[in-house]
């Protein structure tokens, strides 16, 4: 699932990069020999022209050409290799970051969701127990003031409700995000 995320694509990519550099410094050690459309071989006023001393030459150089930069080759293949454990270390410290990230956003939804339960039972009770003020009033048995507080401790809890339906609302976005989606690379 976390494949889908920006930067852990960018990691691997990068982690592939070095791979590919590693593999290449490693066929560096090997002779290469390029064949090309011109092989030496050409038709002028009806003679036949070669050289084969230019084709021997070249073929030689190729040749003993990773006999004679071994050690720079050798500095190379560390190089690729440590930066292809570099790349590594990034690409893993990435699907850390990620997990994390899905980690942190879905304990936020879940602390909301049990929370959005509680705050329901709280507004329920609290709407009762203005209802029941009011009706005492009504009847003469309390005062205006109590009326008007428990319709403040209504609305506060009301308020703390909504608030943590804006922050459920926002958890989902943040697991959302936090597994890739809404960026595309």
């Amino acid at each position: 699932m976390l494949s889908n995320r920006p930067d852990v694509r960018v990691a691997e990519r990068e982690l592939e990069q070095a791979f590919y550099v590693t593999n290449q410094a490693n066929s560096a050690f090997y002779p290469s020999i390029t064949l090309s459309g011109n092989a030496g071989w050409t038709n002028s006023i009806g003679g036949l022209i070669t050289n084969p001393g230019k084709f021997v030459t070249s073929a030689l150089a190729s040749l003993t050409e990773p006999l004679f930069n071994r050690g720079t080759l050798i500095a190379r293949r560390k190089i690729a290799k440590a930066q292809q454990e570099e790349a590594l270390l990034a690409f893993r410290q990435k699907l850390l970051d990620a997990g994390s990230e899905v980690n942190d956003a879905l304990v936020s939804y879940q602390t909301s969701k049990k929370k959005k339960e509680n705050y329901e039972q709280q507004v329920a009770s609290l709407e009762t127990a203005f209802n029941s003020t009011s009706l005492l009033m009504e009847h003469g048995n309390t005062t205006y003031l109590e009326v008007l507080t428990a319709r403040q401790t209504l609305l506060s809890a009301q308020l703390s409700q909504t608030a943590n339906q804006f922050k459920e609302i926002q958890s989902m976005i943040n697991l959302y995000q936090a597994l890739g989606g809404g960026k595309k690379l």
